[in-house]
């Protein structure tokens, strides 16, 4: 199923009154998927190091900022991914936010097949935090909780460190495309 939501832009009801009524959302989670791609959002690798390897996966519904006493980032993960049964008891959690320098470590971090970091320079704290070479941004992370919400887990990070590569332009997933920010220089 597809989202077919027609674009529709407020207008000035005959009536003066500024009342509108939305359409109901999807029921399939296809086109839900659909509906929340129209939100432009960055792309972010969360890896670490589980057993001696690296274990990692993409993720766009990163929001950084969601506290600054301590500084906090969530992300919302699948619950029936296995990636996340891997991830989720790790003591540090790199989160790399991806740029243009990164466009084929994402097509492999979000195949479910093959090895996800074939190409990709890695670095690893002494905590296991795992990181990618190229990204925008890197927060080591540690988990603080992690909230069941449906068909996902909300997790908290708090992040510990930080880095960033401020001239790589960040990548942004857009209406199922990947696209690089342009350059504010």
């Amino acid at each position: 199923m597809e989202w077919t939501q027609p674009w529709a832009e407020f207008e000035s009801p005959d009536d003066d009154s500024d009342r509108v009524t939305m359409p109901p959302v999807p029921s399939d989670p296809a086109a839900v998927r659909q509906m929340f791609a129209e939100y432009p959002a960055g792309v972010a690798a969360i890896c670490a190091d589980v057993d001696g390897r690296a274990v990692g996966m993409i993720v766009t519904s990163l929001t950084v900022g969601a506290s600054f006493e301590p500084p906090c980032a969530l992300v919302s993960i699948q619950r029936e991914s296995q990636t996340w049964v891997s991830l989720k008891n790790a003591a540090r959690i790199g989160v790399s936010v991806l740029s243009e320098n990164n466009t084929e470590a994402v097509r492999r971090l979000a195949s479910r097949s093959g090895d996800r970091f074939d190409g990709s320079v890695l670095g690893r704290t002494a905590d296991g935090a795992v990181f990618i070479s190229g990204a925008r941004l890197w927060l080591e992370c540690r988990i603080l909780s992690a909230i069941p919400t449906g068909d996902h887990v909300v997790v908290v990070l708090e992040v510990v460190g930080a880095s960033a590569h401020r001239s790589a332009r960040p990548l942004v997933y857009h209406t199922g495309t990947t696209v690089a920010l342009p350059s504010t220089a």
